[in-house]
């Protein structure tokens, strides 16, 4: 029997008024309380999604699910799609497995890892935060080893990836770039 899951869409509230509930999803129009008046009015701005990924043992099923519906959403052909899916997937699980400080509680804000797919307009970016400076590493995986094996497979789907730390806090962001066909 599959498990069920909170996929309950909430809009993000203004910074320092958010409760924890509030947190877990933001989708679709910007948020009213942007200084910038072109995004606040929509002019401009892309599509975008972003999900709070629990460290559980469901973390690339929620991922998996939240890129599928976000991907459907926005119209998207089933081989992007596909490919989007595991690439988030495979981007989620390292973040949950080697993104978080083992002395953190699962539930504490700072050990959050968080989705976020954008649409531009050749190209579809999928974003994975989590709280550590580790760099992440793309290795050759041994032949018939299990691990090792996500960071080949997000450089073999997608056009490019990369990472960014963020200075401001702990943290860094590890992003993948897919083509969008074309149409």
């Amino acid at each position: 029997m599959t498990p069920r899951h909170n996929i309950d869409i909430q809009p993000l509230s203004a910074p320092g008024r958010a409760g924890a509930a509030e947190q877990r999803l933001f989708r679709g129009a910007p948020p009213t309380f942007t200084p910038n008046l072109a995004v606040r009015m929509g002019l401009g701005s892309t599509s975008f999604a972003a999900r709070r990924i629990p460290a559980a043992t469901d973390c690339c099923y929620v991922a998996r699910q939240f890129t599928r519906q976000t991907l459907r959403r926005w119209e998207l052909g089933i081989n992007i799609c596909d490919d989007t899916v595991q690439v988030a997937s495979e981007l989620v699980a390292n973040a949950v497995r080697h993104g978080r400080n083992r002395s953190m509680r699962a539930s504490s804000p700072h050990a959050a890892v968080w989705l976020a797919l954008t649409l531009r307009p050749r190209t579809l970016l999928c974003v994975v935060r989590d709280p550590s400076r580790r760099r992440p590493r793309l290795t050759i995986p041994v032949p018939m080893e299990e691990r090792h094996r996500g960071l080949p497979i997000v450089d073999a789907l997608s056009t490019t990836w990369g990472w960014t730390e963020d200075l401001r806090v702990a943290g860094k962001s590890v992003w993948a770039r897919l083509s969008l066909p074309e149409a």
